[in-house]
């Protein structure tokens, strides 16, 4: 009996000894996974490579460069995008992934243009000149004109039936600027947007 008594202490004695080693090797079991997680986190994630990304997120500095514009480049000029009109004499160019040729050329006067829409489409189109008018519903086949906006400015326009929209600009005399929205099945979007810069040049997006 002494003897077994003396077996099972010593087996106690054992248990003891696991299980302390455990409680103390149990916070470098945790710290383990935490230090391998942190090591292999990618600094250039592969997202920044693939489509969709790949052309529309700059990737994180430091990494290799991938097909995304460099819109952030310190050296250019950031344009606010508050909705505020730019202060006089400040030209609003088109975003870099936009910029064309102008489509036409108009002579500003004093600073200011009219412009004259006309829907000759059958469905309603909703077009606003952003920082001077609210936006606004031109119904098929009727005509508008926004006199005296100051340049440069930026008219938005929105076919409300999801048809195809194709704008068509053409200069009718200096200061005045005429704005055809057509019907287009050949055409590949529901709304337009007409930037006129202060020099008097036209870009349509």
């Amino acid at each position: 009996m002494n003897q077994q008594n003396h077996l099972n202490q010593k087996q106690l004695g054992l248990v003891k000894a696991i299980c302390a080693s455990l409680i103390m090797g149990l916070p470098a079991i945790t710290l383990a996974p935490s230090v391998a997680i942190a090591s292999e986190t990618n600094p250039c994630p592969k997202i920044y490579y693939e489509e969709p990304f790949n052309n529309t997120r700059p990737v994180p500095q430091g990494c290799p460069a991938n097909e995304a514009p460099q819109q952030l480049n310190p050296e250019s000029e950031t344009v606010p995008l508050t909705g505020e009109p730019l202060p006089t004499g400040v030209s609003q160019p088109p975003l870099p992934e936009t910029q064309t040729a102008p489509v036409t050329r108009i002579i500003p006067k004093g600073q200011r243009v009219s412009v004259t829409l006309k829907n000759n489409t059958n469905a309603l189109i909703t077009y606003e000149a952003i920082g001077h008018t609210e936006e606004r519903t031109l119904v098929g086949r009727g005509e508008v004109v926004l006199q005296n906006l100051p340049l440069p400015v930026t008219i938005t326009t929105v076919r409300q039936d999801a048809g195809l929209l194709d704008v068509i600009t053409k200069p009718t005399q200096p200061g005045m600027l005429e704005v055809l929205l057509e019907a287009d099945p050949t055409f590949d979007d529901i709304k337009g947007t007409i930037s006129i810069q202060e020099d008097g040049r036209v870009y349509i997006n």
